[in-house]
């Protein structure tokens, strides 16, 4: 049995099994502790058999963020969104990321929209939109009085293992160990999880999302 209460154990656990899809709890602890040539080793070394790890993608994105690599962050996320992992946490901060680097207009709200389709009630999603609505409405208004003043105005185009019995410690329950224990198929212990981070008094609104979402892809459930 795999002990997550131990770090050290985790750690001998990795180095004899390169290939294990709980790669990104180790990583995740390393970040936690500000250690970033680790978190960053083991997301390169996890994410080398496991090209596709939805939540090993999303840590090592979390790992350029806090070294200040923006584009590296960005690009692995992108990567990650192009798995085709519905990962709610990953466009939000792929959306954040994008505004910090003035990415174009479209981009943004592009990916604002993918976070509204996840959470349509996502508050920074939809201040957003509302805001470029705002501006737009602005716009169209400056550009209808400029054309009255002019007699013949011209318009300006438009530019363009063995997890199954997996010893949660509270202190280690995070949202990435959700997602692994999830991408395993393991529902339930992922449903676990989520009541331990409730109790914790943890984002009561994602984890009701999370738990509706995962309720969702249990084997007897009907729509």
């Amino acid at each position: 049995m795999i002990d997550l209460k131990n770090k050290t154990a985790l750690e001998f656990y990795f180095a004899d099994h390169f290939d294990t899809v709980l790669f990104p709890v180790l990583a995740d602890i390393y970040l936690k502790e500000d250690d970033l040539i680790r978190a960053k080793k083991v997301c390169e070394i996890g994410l080398g058999y496991n090209p596709k790890h939805a939540e090993g993608l999303y840590t090592f994105s979390k790992v350029h963020l806090a070294e200040g690599d923006l584009k590296g962050a960005e690009k692995v996320l992108i990567t990650l969104l192009n798995t085709g992992s519905i990962h709610l946490q990953g466009y939000i901060m792929l959306a954040g990321i994008q505004k910090e680097l003035k990415r174009n207009v479209n981009t943004i709200e592009s990916s604002w929209k993918e976070v509204l389709k996840i959470d349509p009630h996502h508050s920074d999603g939809l201040e957003y939109l509302q805001n470029l609505k705002k501006k737009s409405k602005s716009g169209n208004k400056t550009k209808k009085k400029n054309t009255r003043k002019k007699s013949l105005g011209t318009p300006r185009p438009m530019k363009a293992e063995d997890l199954e019995s997996l010893s949660i410690s509270p202190k280690l329950a995070t949202f990435t160990l959700v997602k692994v224990l999830e991408d395993q198929g393991l529902f339930y212990q992922a449903l676990d999880v989520l009541d331990i981070l409730e109790k914790k008094g943890k984002n009561t609104k994602r984890i009701t999302l999370e738990k509706t979402r995962i309720q969702n892809r249990l084997p007897h459930h009907k729509n």
